[in-house]
């Protein structure tokens, strides 16, 4: 997931005509119980986002410290009673997305940095890596050999393919969007599929069965597997940015993030597909701003973001969940969290959130967070 900065929000109930609550039963709306499982000695250290598929939990970040100058690529792989880092092919960097296929189908996107000259840094290019099971690689995708500025925002994994959307700039200074398929497995050629979603930046990619993909950013783009068309969002909705989705079905899909907004800054947005329209989910009244979503498993949605004010979680961690009569409630809080930037739930039904902890100063997070919902 790549995030949308400055990482704060605010939430507040729009009364529109389409809005919707979710269709979770207010008879299993009970708290879950949280366990914090963050990395020990991640100092520096915070993590974008978390995947989960077919027994392999995998989490990306980045760390920052006197040794990294700017940043170094984090990957923390679930071992079933902790978290192992594999060494990283990229020595300064940070990673923003990840997509988990299988133990050894392991995607993930982000910037990769090197020295220019003594002391500078450059300005980062596209990084893309795949775990086979064993070790991380550095994996090239075939831009224009005139690309500059090149960069990584989104990866997924489906159908023993690796989808992946970046771009760069050309030899005119034009910005060009780019898409690249792959084998899932790390080997064969890529391909490009059209790559203009009618987006101005996308933070993340799904892709379904049959090639049908959605891209989220400043608004949701659907893929037919030949051209993308842009979505029709609820009007009062214009503006907003989103940065999580979850596929349920063909006619059930989710999106989550945050608009602006003049009283609180910014304010918590979900946007629900049933097969027809998309239509605006209740969120609470309150300062928010959300990040990913997950489903646990008995069906039920869970929300995670952040809040930058006191008043609503002096901890920063918000999460959003159905209350006793269904509607989406802030009413868990995971111990020692702080901002939440990641969802995702495993083969056991359990979801996985991760971030910073609690105690951030100037909104940066004093180390990596982690924790499973029971």
């Amino acid at each position: 997931m790549r995030l949308s900065l400055p990482r704060a929000t605010a939430a507040l109930f729009v009364g529109v005509a389409a809005v919707v609550a979710t269709t979770v039963s207010p008879a299993v709306a009970e708290t879950r119980s949280w366990r914090d499982v963050s990395p020990a000695g991640s100092d520096g250290s915070v993590l974008f986002d978390v995947e989960s598929a077919k027994g392999a939990t995998w989490a990306v970040g980045s760390r920052s410290d006197d040794t990294t100058r700017p940043f170094a690529p984090v990957a923390l792989r679930w071992t079933g009673k902790g978290w192992q880092a594999p060494p990283q092919p990229a020595d300064h960097g940070r990673l923003e997305d990840l997509a988990v296929g299988a133990p050894d189908e392991v995607w993930a996107v982000g910037t990769r940095h090197e020295t220019v000259g003594e002391s500078d840094w450059d300005r980062g290019r596209a990084l893309l890596q795949h775990w086979n099971g064993t070790s991380w690689s550095e994996v090239a995708l075939p831009f224009p050999e005139d690309a500059d500025a090149t960069y990584l925002s989104a990866v997924d994994v489906a159908a023993s393919s690796v989808w992946v959307h970046g771009g760069y700039t050309d030899a005119t200074g034009t910005y060009v969007p780019a898409m690249f398929r792959g084998d899932a497995d790390g080997g064969g050629d890529w391909t490009r599929p059209a790559a203009d979603t009618g987006l101005n930046w996308v933070s993340q990619l799904e892709v379904g069965p049959g090639g049908v993909a959605h891209a989220i950013g400043d608004g949701v783009s659907r893929f037919d597997g030949t051209k993308w068309t842009k979505q029709d969002l609820p009007p009062a909705l214009d503006g907003a940015m989103y940065d999580g989705i979850e596929t349920r079905g063909a006619n059930d899909i989710w999106a989550v993030g945050h608009i602006r907004d003049e009283a609180l800054w910014r304010r918590p947005v979900i946007v629900r597909y049933d097969g027809h329209t998309w239509r605006t989910v209740r969120t609470p009244a309150e300062t928010g701003q959300l990040f990913d979503i997950a489903f646990d498993g008995s069906g039920r949605p869970v929300v995670v973001g952040e809040t930058m004010n006191p008043e609503v979680n002096p901890a920063g961690n918000y999460v959003l969940t159905p209350g006793p009569r269904g509607v989406l409630t802030r009413t868990e809080e995971p111990p020692g969290a702080g901002f939440l930037y990641g969802a995702a739930t495993d083969a056991a039904g359990r979801v996985w959130t991760v971030g910073g902890t609690a105690g951030a100063v100037g909104g940066i997070s004093p180390s990596a967070y982690a924790a499973i919902r029971r």
